[in-house]
């Protein structure tokens, strides 16, 4: 079961929260950035962590379009922003006919941007495990 787990932050919080999920999902590979080095072929699940803003860059939105029923069966979303804002990215997220867990999306407080502030509490370490537990048991 190929999982990934893709960046678009320079958050360090996320970016520690994104090297928890991986390990959390057992993915074959080491988070990555969008766009990633290695194309989304065949994946079982890829959850994207981002900060969100009301403009996101052009080639997270195209990547996040591109991702296909075919090629990335579920989409999760861990998200630093308004839920107004992850809305736009989820609804990009569904043109693709994925399995989008719109109704599933973990927000987080990512903080101050900057990479080496990547202190997470154990609260929020705990939220993203209680998360991964309920995104794994409902994939398709």
């Amino acid at each position: 079961m190929r999982m990934r787990v893709l960046t678009k932050t320079n958050k360090g919080k996320l970016l520690a929260i994104a090297d928890e999920v991986t390990k959390l999902i057992e993915a074959d590979k080491a988070a990555d950035v969008i766009p990633s080095a290695y194309p989304c072929d065949g994946e079982r699940l890829v959850v994207i962590i981002a900060t969100a803003k009301a403009e996101m860059p052009e080639d997270f939105c195209r990547f996040v379009r591109s991702l296909k029923r075919a090629m990335t069966a579920n989409v999760a979303f861990i998200i630093d922003g308004t839920p107004e804002n992850a809305a736009k990215i989820v609804e990009m997220a569904k043109t693709g006919n994925s399995k989008v867990f719109e109704d599933n999306i973990l927000y987080i407080d990512g903080g101050l941007p900057f990479k080496f502030l990547s202190k997470v509490s154990p609260e929020e370490m705990q939220k993203v495990r209680e998360w991964v537990k309920e995104i794994r048991a409902n994939l398709a």
